[in-house]
C-alpha cells in the first residue's frame, strides 16, 4: 500500500495555511471581503498613477476610439458585393451617398472601389472583410496562475487596431502600460523602504516582492478595462445605432435585441462580483505564498541541507505551487459557470433576431446583402453591450490587487505624517532618552520608561539577557521604530523635529547579522559613502582591522563576495561592516554584538579601535563579553523590559546581583567547558 506523503511544514514546524498572508499583522485588514463601495474607492485612488501620463492616455484614447470609424464600416463590403455587384441591385441609403458619385452603377467599378477600401483598411488597420482582428500585446508564455496572468496584465491594452496604425498603437500601449506599472512598482517599493521597521516584524519578503512585481499590474487594468473599453463601447454602440437607423429606419428589432445584452451581462456580473473578488484575492495570496516559500527556503538552504530536509521542503514548495494552480482553476470554474448561465439567454436573443431577419427575407423586405449587414452590425452592437455589462465583473479581478497595493501605500502615508517642518540637525553631540517606551506594536511595548544620557567622547555598552530589548532600543534612536511613549532628544531637541534621513546620515551602524552584498569588498565598504576614494576606503578598513586580511586575498579589495559574504569568516564580515560604518564619518557609531564572533585577541584589538573612535564621537555597543563591557565608560543594563541599572562595569558587579547573574550566564554560554 502506498504511503501518504508527509504534509509539508513551515520552518517553524506549523502546517502552512492557504491564507497565511491574511494573518500577517501588516495586512490584517485584508481578510475582509471587499465591499462594492470600497472597490470604487480603490479605482478612484488608483487614478493618480494614470493621470501622471495624461498625454499618453489621450493619445491611446484617440487611437482606440478613432479606430471605430473603420470598424463600423467593415460590414459594408460584403453587402455591397452581394447586392450591388452580384445581384446588380441599385444602390440605396449610405452606399449610394458615398460610392455612387465615384463608381456610378457599374458593378466592376463598384467592386474596384470596395477592393480599394479593403486594401487601404488592411494596410492601415489590418481589417479584412466583416471583422476586426483585436490587437493584443500579451506574451504567450504566461503560466496558469496569478503571476503568469500578471505578465499579460502588465502589457495588455484594449485595442482594435492592426496594420500600420496598429503598430503605432502597440508602441503607445506598451509605453503607457509599462510606465503606469513602473510608477506603481516604484511607489510600492519606496513604501517598503521608507516604512518603519515595526511593519516588518512578521513580513514575508516573498509577499512584498509579489506586491511590487505582480499586484502593480492591476492599475493599468483599471484604465483599460474600467474606463477606456466602456467609453469606446458606448461610442461604438451609438455609431452603429446611427448607421442602422439611417439604413434601416423600420428595423428596430436588431438594435433592441442587442441592447438587451447589457442588462443580462450587468445583472449576472453583479451577482458573481463578490465571488470573483474573493477568488481573485485567494489567487494573489496563494501566488505570493509560492514566492515567499521560495525566498524563505533559498535563504535557509544551509539549514535545510544540514538537517537533511531537502525532500520535505521540496514537497512544501510543490504544495504551495499546487495551491496557487488550484486557486486559478477555481477562478476559471467561476468564469465557466458565469458563461453557462449567460449563454442560453444570449443564444435566445440571437435566435430571436435571426428568426425575425429570416421572416423579413421571406417577405421580400430584406435582401441577402441586408442580412449580412444586419448580422455584422448585430455583432457590433452586442459586443459593446456585453463589454459594458461585464465591466463590473472584469474589474473584480484587479480589485484585490489594488487593495494589496494601497495597503502598503497607506502605511507609508501614515508613517510620513510625522514631520510637518523638519528642523536642521547639526552634528550629534548629545543623546537623551527620556521615559521612552518602544516596541514593534503600539499596544505592546518591549521596553518601558527608559531614561539615560550620552555625550560625545563616551563609549557606552548596552547589556542584558537575550530578548530584553537591546536591539529594539538602538533601532529607536535613528527612528526605525517610533517611541510609543516618552521622547528621544538629540542635542536637546525632540528627534521628531528632524527628518529620519537627516538623523540616519549622522549615525553609523554595524548590525548583529552582518549585511553584505554580492559585489566586491571595496563596493561593500563604499556603500557607507558612495563618493569615497580608494584611499579613504582603505583607511576605514585599517581602522576596523580589516585591511590586513583583505590585502592577503588574491584580488584584494576587488574580491567579489558571494551571497551575504559566504566567502569570509564571521569575524572578517564583521570588520568589513565596521569599515563601512566608519567610512560614513558618523557622529554616532552603533554596533550590535560586534565582538561576539571574535576571539580574545581580535576582540581586544577591536576594543582598542573603538576606544580610539570614541574620542570624537558617541560609540554605543551592544555586548555580552566582560572584556568589552569593562572597556566601556558606561554600561546600560536592560532587564525584564526596563533599564534596571546603569554605571561602570566594576561598579555594577559590586552593586547589582542581576548584573552579576547575567554575566555568569553569559560567560557559561560562551565557555561551556567552564561548567563541565
Amino acid at each position: 500500500m502506498a504511503t501518504q506523503p508527509t504534509p509539508p511544514l513551515s520552518l517553524n514546524g506549523a502546517k502552512p495555511s492557504r491564507f497565511d498572508s491574511r494573518r500577517n499583522l501588516l495586512y490584517s485588514d485584508e481578510h475582509r471581503p471587499l465591499k462594492p463601495r470600497e472597490v470604487w474607492r480603490l479605482f478612484v485612488r488608483s487614478w493618480r498613477f494614470i493621470r501622471e501620463f495624461r498625454r499618453l492616455v489621450w493619445l491611446k484614447s484617440i487611437l482606440a476610439i478613432g479606430s471605430l470609424a473603420f470598424f463600423v464600416m467593415t460590414p459594408w463590403p460584403l453587402k455591397i458585393v452581394i447586392d450591388n455587384v452580384l445581384d446588380r441591385r441599385p444602390m440605396s441609403g449610405i452606399p449610394r451617398a458615398l460610392i455612387f458619385p465615384i463608381a456610378g452603377s457599374d458593378p466592376a467599378r463598384i467592386l474596384a472601389v470596395v477592393i480599394g477600401f479593403l486594401t487601404v483598411a488592411a494596410l492601415l488597420v489590418g481589417m479584412v472583410a466583416d471583422r476586426a482582428v483585436a490587437l493584443g500585446t500579451e506574451v504567450q508564455s504566461g503560466g496558469l496562475d496569478q503571476a503568469g496572468f500578471t505578465q499579460n496584465d502588465a502589457n495588455d491594452g484594449w485595442s482594435l487596431w492592426n496594420g500600420l496604425f496598429g503598430y503605432l498603437e502597440t508602441r503607445v500601449t506598451l509605453d503607457l502600460t509599462q510606465r503606469i506599472t513602473q510608477s506603481v512598482r516604484t511607489a510600492v517599493y519606496e513604501a517598503f523602504l521608507n516604512s518603519p521597521l515595526g511593519m516588518y516584524s512578521d513580513q514575508k519578503i516573498g509577499d512584498a516582492v509579489f506586491r511590487v512585481m505582480h499586484d502593480s499590474a492591476a492599475v493599468s487594468a483599471v484604465f483599460y478595462r474600467g474606463l477606456l473599453a466602456p467609453i469606446a463601447s458606448v461610442v461604438l454602440f451609438l455609431m452603429t445605432l446611427v448607421i442602422l437607423r439611417a439604413q434601416f429606419p423600420n428595423e428596430p428589432v436588431i438594435p433592441e435585441t442587442a441592447a438587451l445584452f447589457l442588462p443580462i451581462f450587468a445583472i449576472f456580473a453583479t451577482l458573481f462580483g463578490r465571488a470573483l473578488r474573493g477568488q481573485s484575492q485567494e489567487m494573489r495570496e496563494t501566488g505570493s505564498n509560492v514566492m515567499a516559500a521560495f525566498e524563505e527556503r533559498l535563504s535557509q538552504v544551509q539549514l535545510i541541507k544540514a538537517f537533511g530536509q531537502e525532500d520535505r521542503e521540496s514537497r512544501s514548495i510543490d504544495e504551495a505551487s499546487w495551491n496557487s494552480f488550484r486557486s486559478t482553476l477555481k477562478m476559471l470554474a467561476l468564469g465557466l459557470v458565469l458563461f453557462l448561465v449567460i449563454t442560453p439567454m444570449v443564444g435566445f436573443l440571437m435566435y430571436t433576431a435571426l428568426y425575425h431577419v429570416m421572416k423579413e427575407i421571406i417577405a421580400g423586405r430584406l435582401t441577402l446583402g441586408d442580412v449580412s449587414l444586419l448580422a455584422g452590425y448585430g455583432a457590433l452592437l452586442a459586443r459593446p453591450m456585453a463589454t459594458l455589462g461585464g465591466t463590473w465583473a472584469a474589474m473584480q479581478l484587479p480589485a484585490a490587487g489594488l487593495r494589496r497595493i494601497h495597503t502598503v501605500l497607506d502605511r507609508l502615508e501614515n508613517s510620513r505624517d510625522e514631520v510637518a517642518a523638519a528642523a536642521h540637525l547639526d552634528s550629534i553631540t548629545s543623546i537623551e532618552f527620556r521615559e521612552v517606551s518602544v516596541g514593534y506594536a503600539t499596544d505592546s511595548p518591549i521596553l518601558r520608561s527608559v531614561s539615560f544620557h550620552l555625550k560625545t567622547g563616551e563609549m557606552v555598552a548596552l547589556a542584558g539577557p537575550s530578548g530584553a530589548g537591546k536591539t529594539t532600543l538602538i533601532l529607536a534612536l535613528p527612528r526605525f521604530l517610533e517611541p510609543i511613549g516618552g521622547c528621544i532628544l538629540l542635542n536637546g531637541s525632540d528627534a521628531r523635529r528632524f527628518e529620519p534621513a537627516a538623523i540616519r546620515a549622522r549615525i553609523g551602524f554595524v548590525f548583529q547579522q552582518e549585511a553584505l552584498f554580492s559585489v566586491s569588498i571595496e563596493d561593500n565598504i563604499r556603500y557607507g559613502r558612495l563618493e569615497a576614494s580608494a584611499g579613504e576606503i582603505r583607511q576605514a578598513a585599517k581602522m576596523a582591522g580589516a585591511d590586513e586580511f583583505i590585502s592577503r586575498l588574491p584580488e584584494g579589495y576587488s574580491t567579489i563576495l558571494g551571497r551575504r559574504g559566504t566567502r569570509l569568516s564571521v569575524g572578517q564580515k564583521q570588520r568589513i561592516a565596521i569599515a563601512r560604518a566608519l567610512l560614513a564619518l558618523p557622529d554616532v557609531l552603533i554596533l550590535d554584538e560586534p565582538t561576539a564572533p571574535l576571539d580574545t585577541a581580535s576582540e581586544m584589538s577591536l576594543i582598542a579601535t573603538l576606544r580610539d573612535i570614541a574620542r570624537t564621537r558617541i560609540v554605543l555597543v551592544v555586548a555580552h563579553k566582560s572584556n568589552t563591557l569593562a572597556a566601556c565608560d558606561l554600561v546600560l543594563f536592560v532587564n525584564e523590559g526596563r533599564l534596571e541599572t546603569a554605571g561602570a562595569h566594576d561598579c555594577l558587579i559590586e552593586s547589582s546581583p542581576s548584573y552579576r547573574s547575567y554575566l555568569a550566564i553569559a560567560e557559561s554560554e560562551m565557555h561551556p567547558e567552564v561548567e563541565a
